[in-house]
């Protein structure tokens, strides 16, 4: 296989033991306005071609390739009207929810620790020569039971986890299931031994507040130092009182501006398709059956207690 300069997007990525096999798309930065990268990548046709990093050089990143920040959340949090306000900022380049982080991550595994935080620190460095300037990593949300992975990858980028009432959070999730969340039980499940390793739930309800639960348990393992936690209550200003100034990006008056007339919009609506956003926590509420909040009650809101009380005492 030929190796050639990679400045294309990395699209897709794949670990095997004798290293890792990156395909990278001719995709522009300024091509990323979706609100998932994925989307993009569908909507633009693009030549491709594969690159190859042998196990002996797999993270081998250069100095200063790291991500600016690392989003982290627990899903239906506000973590994407995050992310696309950050794409306002003309100095910065986010990668929503990148598909080749999670074919690394995605159980089973191939690879052990040491292999992954390495390959994810060369898929950083792609990403770099990609963005040609400043980056952000958007995870998807089941990443967050990986999160002490990554930010191991990437030891001096800050990171914040978006957060949300789990009722809300667990009620959306029933409600619309994402294709990686199976129910109780399911024959095939990638996820059910961080999840539910001693298979104990019985109901979707349990199950769902379960994984929040884990979101939170897994969240507690980064260090303090460098992190926040940003309660989807605190949207949008957060963005840009909060989170660009812990990514270290400066807001003036004019982006701002301009992330505020964003911030009014659906984060989630198709590029070309601008909705205007609706709030739902109320409706959310009114979803979540009894049996559910009961299981959030139980197992949920202590694990969310629990992480808000590292930070606090950090």
């Amino acid at each position: 296989m030929q190796k050639v300069h990679p400045v294309g997007l990395p699209s897709r990525a794949a670990l095997w033991p004798n290293g890792l096999y990156v395909a990278l798309r001719d995709i522009e930065p300024a091509q990323l306005r979706d609100a998932f990268m994925q989307e993009t990548i569908t909507r633009v046709p693009a030549a491709e071609r594969i690159v190859e990093i042998p196990l002996s050089e797999l993270g081998r990143a250069p100095a200063g390739t790291a991500p600016s920040g690392l989003i982290f959340h627990v899903a239906r949090c506000g973590s994407t009207l995050v992310s696309q306000l950050l794409k306002q900022h003309p100095d910065l380049v986010v990668y929503a929810e990148p598909l080749p982080v999670n074919e690394i991550l995605v159980p089973p595994q191939r690879g052990n620790r040491v292999q992954l935080v390495s390959a994810l620190r060369s898929l950083g460095a792609l990403f770099s020569q990609h963005a040609g300037r400043r980056y952000v990593l958007k995870l998807s949300s089941w990443n967050t039971l990986f999160c002490d992975v990554v930010a191991e990858a990437f030891p001096s980028t800050p990171w914040i986890v978006c957060l949300r009432d789990p009722l809300e959070v667990t009620a959306s999730l029933l409600r619309e299931r994402p294709g990686w969340l199976r129910e109780p039980g399911a024959p095939v499940d990638p996820f059910v031994s961080w999840i539910d390793p001693a298979r104990e739930a019985r109901s979707s309800e349990e199950y769902t507040a379960r994984l929040f639960a884990v979101f939170c348990e897994s969240a507690a393992k980064l260090d303090p130092a460098r992190g926040k936690l940003v309660d989807y209550e605190t949207l949008p200003g957060a963005v840009w009182s909060t989170v660009a100034p812990h990514f270290g990006l400066t807001i003036d008056a004019g982006v701002q501006q301009h992330m505020e007339s964003v911030s009014r919009m659906h984060s989630k609506s198709p590029l070309g398709k601008a909705a205007a956003f609706t709030p739902d926590s109320d409706r959310k509420r009114a979803d979540a059956p009894p049996a559910l909040g009961h299981a959030i009650d139980l197992l949920a809101r202590p694990a969310l207690d629990r992480l808000r009380a590292r930070h606090a005492s950090a």
